[in-house]
Parts: structure tokens; sequence; C-alpha cells
């Protein structure tokens, strides 16, 4: 015959597997639906949190979420719903205010009082806790902590204030570690200040050099030393395993150290002090030292084994 032999029997067929009989597709419908699974919070995190906004206020991003470590977003959301239940004041809620300061002082912070009743001042105090006994620094419109115009010059430059520079802390609470923006004039900020001496031009740059060379000509009347050369962070890493001398100004004595390390995050070394091993760690940007000493040479060391 001309067509295909017919033998009375199915053909073969792929058994069908277990995995098979899932079907894990979705419609759409299904698919929006579907939500992602956070970590929830425990009350512990609650009153983390409510401790941190107290320090650092609602809208200190950055500080929260390396504290929480978790995304903005849900750091939002949980703020809100603590609001909403009265667990973390409100702008403007005094009564709130006070307890939530309290909470923060048992979670480790430090607890502050809000004096008087419910009325504007104690709302203001609440929103926007005084200032330090500080006559340098104000407030801006925003809350944040900012220099005075003497201040921002001698953070900066001479005359910088009168050319429309302003120094402001970067986030809330900012300015008790350090922390600062340098804003040019026309509203650049800057993270650090060699960046805004430069985007200052020719001028800042000039002036800067001056404040420089004064402070240190102070020193030199006084009969102190002046700091050690600036360091990147490339050259601070290239001092691990060197000799360098430190000045202790309480003695007016150089000692020689060893360093063992450089850390990164707090910009410091570890130094081993060789007249008798004592080690800590120092912030050579911000003391007075030369160095590195150079290396000993084999003849040298092999006599200092000898003598030791």
């Amino acid at each position: 015959g001309s067509g295909p032999l017919d033998l009375g029997l199915e053909p073969p067929r792929k058994k069908p597997s277990a995995r098979d009989d899932k079907d894990d597709t979705h419609t759409l419908k299904e698919a929006m639906r579907l939500t992602v699974s956070s970590r929830p919070w425990s009350e512990e995190d609650d009153r983390k949190l409510a401790a941190l906004v107290a320090r650092h206020g609602p809208k200190g991003q950055e500080p929260l979420e390396k504290a929480m470590k978790r995304s903005w977003g849900a750091i939002r959301s949980r703020i809100q719903a603590l609001q909403t239940k009265g667990a973390i004041p409100r702008p403007g809620d005094a009564a709130a205010a006070a307890a939530a300061s309290t909470a923060a002082g048992g979670a480790g912070g430090r607890p502050s009082v809000v004096k008087g009743g419910g009325g504007g001042k104690a709302r203001k105090a609440a929103e926007r806790p005084s200032l330090p006994g500080d006559a340098q620094l104000r407030r801006t419109e925003g809350g944040l902590v900012a220099l005075e115009a003497t201040a921002v010059d001698a953070k900066l430059w001479a005359g910088a204030a009168a050319a429309g520079w302003t120094v402001v802390e970067m986030y809330a609470g900012g300015s008790k570690s350090g922390n600062w923006k340098y804003i040019s004039p026309a509203g650049v900020p800057c993270k650090s200040r060699s960046v805004a001496i430069e985007l200052g031009g020719d001028a800042a740059q000039a002036a800067a050099a001056a404040g420089r060379e004064k402070k240190a000509a102070e020193k030199r009347a006084q009969g102190q030393p002046e700091k050690g050369p600036s360091l990147t962070k490339s050259r601070a890493k290239e001092l691990v395993g060197r000799l360098v001398e430190v000045y202790w100004d309480g003695e007016d004595v150089w000692y020689k150290a060893e360093v063992l390390r450089f850390d990164e995050a707090s910009r410091a070394h570890t130094l081993r002090y060789t007249a008798d091993g004592y080690e800590c760690e120092e912030k050579l940007s911000d003391s007075s030292w030369r160095g590195p000493l150079p290396r000993p040479t084999a003849r040298t060391a092999a006599k200092r084994s000898r003598e030791g």
C-alpha cells in the first residue's frame, strides 16, 4: 500500500514527571497580586527606630539606613505607621515628642524634657531643639545647623562668606560628628573643603594658602612644630611598615613609632612606639609628624641586633 503501516498499537509517548504536574505560571491578575515578603519589624526594631528618629529626625535618610540596615522606602513606611500609632511624634506634636524622647533615652539615647503645655513655644522647641552655646552656629529654614559668617571663613578661607559660600551639616545631627557640606554661591554642594577650594578658583586657593601660612607662622612663633605632610589615601597606605616620628606636645619630644596598620574608614594609623612598645591609634593628618624615616641598611640592622 501507499500509506503508513497500521499495526493497531499506540505510538510511544514521553512519561510525565512530577515536575510537569506543577504549574508555576500565573495569569496577569495573579502576578499583580504577588507580593515580595520582607523582614518583619519587631518591637526592638520599633524602639530603635524611634530613638534614631528622635536623634536624627524623620528625614535623616543616611544615618537611618545605616543603623537599621533596611531600604529607605521600608523605613519611611514604618515611620508613618509608628506616627499613626503615636510611637513617633508628628511635626508639631509636643506631647508625643516628649514621650519619644523618653523612649529614646531608654533605648540608649539621652532623654530630653519639653517644658510647657501644648502651646506654640513647646511645639517649636520639640520641632527644633536649641543649639549648643556657640555663637558661631545658626539654623537654616530646613532645621539644619549651619555656620555663621566668621566660622565659614575659618572653615574655608578669608572672604568665603562674603563671596556667598555657606557651610551646613550634611544631615540632621551631622555637625556633632563633623559631617559638613560646603555650598557654593551657585548652590553647588561640595563634600570636602579641598573640593570647595578648587571650585572657588584662583582667589579661593590663594586665600586658603595664605591662611595655612598664617597658622604655620603662629605655630612657629609659639615654638610648636607644624602638622606633618598632607596624606592621600595611597600615601597613608604606603606608611604601613615604615618608621615615623610623632611630636608629643605635652612632653615636647619627638618619638619614633612603627606604623602597623591603616584604617581607611577612620583615616587613623595604628602605631607602636619603639621606646616602650606602646601601641595606639593616631590620626597623622591631625598630628605633628615627620617621615617616613629611611629604611635601615642591612649593615645597620645587623649592628642593632648585635647591640640588642
